[in-house]
């Protein structure tokens, strides 16, 4: 049973989002096991973000719930199902991101390549890599890759191949464009103190 009517022609744009160690905080204490949390996900997840505002087709209060995500086929004008996600309760004009997937052409990859720690002195260094491949052959992606610093509390970002913007107490993204066929790398180094 639908609850509401169809949206139609929502004006959304898709997000796709690397996170390669997801689900790791500190607890009691700093991390400072050099193996922790370096098993890693290669998928890149696909999102679509829109405004639940009156000018783009909603501007209800959205209760919480399954959406299910249709695009129309040009082929033949049918609705293709592309995917659906659990929304929380959503006021009018807020957003709304729903995960539809995993990408299937856009692939990626995360190493530590160094640590260093001296509890003495107390403090944590760890430098990441991180890869992102995009294997269409004709369109380049945008992709956000989600990095959370989870070894302790107190960090600093001290070397790093491009911009980050910090989401939270914990976590950062690092945009990057990815040509056709192409690959970004992501490169940094965290120092945890204590």
């Amino acid at each position: 049973i639908e609850l509401f009517d169809q949206a139609k022609a929502l004006p959304a744009k898709k997000l796709l989002v690397y996170y390669g160690a997801p689900g790791y905080s500190a607890w009691g204490g700093p991390y400072t096991e050099r193996d922790y949390g370096t098993a890693a996900n290669k998928k890149v997840d696909v999102y679509l973000e829109f405004r639940n505002a009156k000018a783009q087709g909603l501007g209800i209060p959205l209760p919480a719930g399954r959406v299910r995500v249709a695009k129309l086929d040009s082929a033949d004008d049918s609705l293709e199902f592309i995917g659906e996600d659990v929304i929380d309760h959503t006021p009018k004009d807020e957003d709304v991101r729903i995960k539809l997937g995993s990408a299937f052409d856009v692939v990626g990859e995360r190493r530590q390549m160094e640590f260093r720690v001296d509890t003495t002195a107390k403090w944590i260094e760890e430098d990441i890599e991180v890869r992102v491949r995009n294997q269409k052959p004709d369109q380049a992606v945008a992709v956000i890759v989600k990095e959370t610093l989870y070894r302790w509390t107190q960090w600093t970002i001290t070397r790093r191949s491009g911009e980050f913007e910090k989401q939270d107490a914990r976590t950062v993204h690092f945009p990057v464009r990815i040509a056709p066929k192409g690959e970004a790398v992501v490169r940094y180094t965290v120092r945890y103190t204590w």
